[in-house]
């Protein structure tokens, strides 16, 4: 698939940095939209007319993923070196102010400005790569979104890898395409639960991946650029 990037707009200190922005979908930038669509954020000031980009994770669990993996793929898709740090909400990751990595994210990657949980989902440009199965495009996508979303835990020798969000569409979303890699999730939709922060009772959907021929699959048809997950699947008992 080829975009059109007459629709991207380059500001001038977008040209000074010789950001690029790809011309057609592959599969590193379809992780980079996995990633985005797990622990991303994209923001329009209006005042300023500028665009950020954020992606943020936990700085004890995640730094290695970022450090060693993250920033290698925002190079070499957009040549751009990320600026990595710790954040005062005890998070680490980066901020990239960029008009065309703004507008191309939103115009040709579906992205949402603001708040994106309750709507979020797998856009449909990578949707329509698997016409004729799943594709490579679709998996690196759901890694992205596994690598920074999903948690991983033992449960006495059993291995549970799953996620809690609140956009029902991309639960399903991702049952569907598990399905395709004949790898079957558990989905419990409509979970009410009190959230102590905005002292109200929220709505939230699971998704959890815990029999151990799935796990397998998932390890050696999606596999983890996340260090984090990669050990708790080496550290268990489990012979892949």
């Amino acid at each position: 698939m080829n975009f059109d990037l007459s629709q991207i707009e380059f500001s001038k200190r977008d040209l000074e940095k010789s950001i690029k922005i790809p011309k057609k979908l592959t599969p590193e930038l379809a992780e980079i939209i996995g990633l985005h669509i797990g622990d991303g954020h994209l923001g329009y000031n209006k005042n300023k007319y500028s665009y950020v980009i954020q992606l943020m994770g936990n700085p004890k669990t995640e730094k290695l993923h970022y450090d060693n993996h993250i920033s290698k793929l925002w190079k070499s898709i957009f040549n751009i070196n990320l600026k990595l740090r710790n954040y005062p909400n005890k998070c680490y990751g980066f901020q990239v102010y960029s008009k065309a990595i703004g507008t191309f994210f939103n115009r040709a990657l579906e992205m949402p400005i603001g708040k994106k949980s309750k709507t979020i989902r797998i856009p449909e440009l990578i949707k329509k790569t698997c016409k004729n199965g799943i594709s490579e495009e679709m998996i690196s996508c759901l890694r992205g979104i596994i690598d920074t979303d999903f948690y991983m835990n033992n449960d006495r020798g059993q291995l549970g890898l799953g996620a809690w969000f609140v956009s029902k569409n991309l639960v399903l979303d991702l049952q569907e395409y598990f399905k395709l890699l004949n790898i079957k999730p558990r989905v419990s939709l409509d979970i009410n639960y009190y959230d102590s922060s905005s002292k109200k009772y929220l709505t939230r959907h699971r998704i959890i991946i815990r029999r151990k021929e799935d796990i397998k699959k998932y390890k050696k048809k999606i596999g983890t650029f996340n260090p984090k997950i990669y050990k708790k699947l080496l550290d268990s008992n489990y012979q892949f």
